[in-house]
Formats: C-alpha cells, structure tokens, sequence
C-alpha cells in the first residue's frame, strides 16, 4: 500500500471547480480544505500508480503550487521484482553512475 499527502494551494474561487477535477483522478482523495489550501491523499497499490496520480493532479488548472508533503511506500514487492529481473546486480556491477540506463522504469530493460 502507498499512501501520499499532498498540498495544493489555489486561488479561493477555483477551490469547488478543482475539487470536482482531483475526485475524477484515480486513487485520489480531497481530505481537507481550509482557505486556499487542499489537502488530498493519494491512496494506490504501486509506486507506479502513485507516481500516476501525482502527474495528474500537477496537470491540473489554475494551481499556485503543489507540493508532496508526506509519502509512504511499501516498496517490497517492487524490490523483488527488481531483484528478480537482475536490475539490482547490473546497478551494482556498475561502478559510475553515467554507464547506467534508465528507461523511465527500470522493468522497462529488465523484465
């Protein structure tokens, strides 16, 4: 289970119309509004999904700013995967950083 906070700060008389939008965006939540801050709660099953959401919610309209403010994630089952598909072991075989590839997901090369 991930589990995020995030702070969104808006202009007050977009605060109905953006809380409309953020209920339309998976795993996303409007836990709080007080003047012109948004607390919502991204609540998924992957990092991935997670990631997903947040990328959303950035996207959204007449936003001041937005900010992460807590994150949670049980990465175990993504750190078998990784372990399992042999992604670790070319990362540690690597002693510099730029003979790394990174393919937006490292499942992307090893899977």
């Amino acid at each position: 289970m991930n589990l995020s906070s995030v702070l969104i700060m808006v202009k007050k008389e977009e605060i109905s119309n953006l809380k409309e939008k953020i209920s339309k965006i998976p795993f996303c939540s409007v836990e709080l509004c007080e003047g012109e801050k948004i607390i919502v709660v991204i609540e998924s099953e992957s990092l991935e999904e997670e990631l997903k959401s947040y990328k959303m919610l950035e996207q959204l309209p007449n936003i001041v700013s937005i900010n992460m403010v807590f994150s949670y994630q049980d990465l175990d089952e993504d750190i078998q995967k990784a372990i399992d598909s042999g992604a670790i072991e070319t990362i540690e075989k690597n002693e510099s950083a730029e003979n790394i590839k990174y393919y937006g997901n490292i499942f992307n090369k090893f899977s």
